[in-house]
């Protein structure tokens, strides 16, 4: 019980994490996607702990990668149109 309670910590830490850091679209993507590792590993966690099937863990796993192709894919397709991926406020 001590693990989920240090990686609930570490999941709000890394949110925190994200909302300093966003000068670049590229720093704001890999904390984004330390923060869906974190959770996956949360949530194998959790269910190791309750003897759950891990059909959940497989769906989410999923979507983490097709969240990470798309991810990739705009900060390209950004980068190739502007030329830089820095994030103005203007």
């Amino acid at each position: 019980m001590l693990t989920v309670s240090i990686l609930s910590f570490l999941l709000v830490f890394m949110v925190f994490i994200f909302f300093l850091v966003s000068s670049s679209y590229l720093s704001s993507l890999l904390i984004l996607e330390s923060i869906v590792l974190c959770s996956l590993v949360l949530i194998i966690s959790i269910f190791w702990l309750a003897n759950y099937s891990l059909f959940l863990f497989i769906l989410l796993l999923t979507m983490s990668v097709c969240e990470a192709g798309l991810g990739l894919s705009l900060l390209l397709s950004y980068m190739k149109t502007t030329g830089n991926d820095t994030i103005s406020t203007t």
